[in-house]
């Protein structure tokens, strides 16, 4: 008989969808996901307007209401778990992790974003036998256990139409997007991007034409894809991230080359060939030798590292 997991993460981006399948396909385990941010909708006009009442009176709400019916439910239908990875448990009540853990023989945890980006994952440390991050000074300052980030797409063969391609999301790395767009339209380097924001928070900053607004969020599952007629992916740290992105780990799945802010000198995967890194963005140089040069293939045995598969397996161990 298989052993169980209980998979529990919030729906950002669709990344809980991409584990979850790696888990299904990798740890040999029957995998039961629960989406913890799973959107609630109303089934008529009186559900909407007990609601309202529920919050103003007993400060209580419907949809969270349901979504812990909707944990508890899932739970219980499939008895005990051999193990529970969750993702993100700020966003259960206490009483809905509690059962979750009980439900499961042991627990691991793993923080997707730094303890300073999100602070009230801070409060769960004590909570959980396993803590994994992607942090390095905040797996030496809590004792975390390090865990990279990883790759699940592999190398395309589809043709390169650009130079360089950007997916970000609209913050305060606008201003060296545009810096460096500047740069490659004097260079005569072809690039494209698209950036994500709400429509309730427009871009303020005149972008070039090959800049795109986007208001729909682009799957984890499928932003790969829009770095396949590229040769290179730009990476844009956010500032005080210590830990890297997905993008470098992209870039080794599908064979591309890599522009970035991040410090990434001392990873294992670092080739000049490879990997252009923009120390200060005022003082921009990329040769133009980097677009025209072959990818360096990077050793098997470092790629296969970062594979998603390894990554599940880490975890689960």
């Amino acid at each position: 008989m298989k052993k169980k997991i209980l998979f529990i993460a919030p729906g950002y981006y669709g990344f809980n969808e991409v584990v979850s399948e790696g888990l299904k396909k990798y740890s040999n385990h029957k995998v039961i996901d629960i989406n913890s941010t799973l959107p609630y909708q109303y089934k008529n006009l009186g559900e909407r307007i007990y609601n309202f009442f529920l919050k103003i009176f007993l400060r209580k709400n419907l949809k969270e209401i349901k979504k812990g019916q909707y944990i508890r439910q899932t739970i219980a239908q499939h008895g005990q778990f051999d193990l529970l990875i969750i993702n993100r448990p700020d966003v259960l009540t206490a009483e809905d992790l509690l059962i979750a853990q009980q439900a499961c023989n042991r627990s691991v945890c793993l923080f997707w974003d730094s303890i300073d980006k999100i602070p009230t994952q801070k409060n769960f440390i004590n909570s959980f036998g396993t803590i994994f991050s992607f942090d390095p000074a905040d797996c030496l300052k809590f004792g975390f256990k390090p865990i990279t980030n990883f790759y699940f797409a592999e190398q395309s063969k589809k043709a390169s139409a650009y130079d360089v391609a950007l997916l970000m999301t609209y913050d305060n790395r606008i201003n060296d997007a545009l810096k460096l767009f500047e740069y490659f339209e004097k260079q005569g380097i072809k690039a494209k991007a698209r950036i994500f924001t709400y429509p309730s928070h427009p871009i303020k900053e005149k972008l070039p034409n090959n800049i795109e607004v986007i208001h729909k969020i682009i799957p984890f599952n499928k932003a790969y894809e829009y770095y396949l007629d590229s040769k290179a992916i730009l990476d844009l740290a956010h500032p005080n991230q210590r830990g890297l992105s997905f993008r470098p780990f992209e870039a080794i799945g599908l064979g591309k080359k890599l522009i970035t802010t991040a410090n990434i000198y001392n990873a294992d995967f670092y080739s000049e060939e490879n990997i252009h890194i923009i120390e200060d963005i005022n003082t921009i140089d990329i040769p133009q030798s980097f677009f025209n040069s072959a990818y360096k293939v990077i050793d098997s045995n470092i790629k296969q590292k970062y594979f998603i598969k390894n990554w599940i397996q880490t975890i689960i161990s």
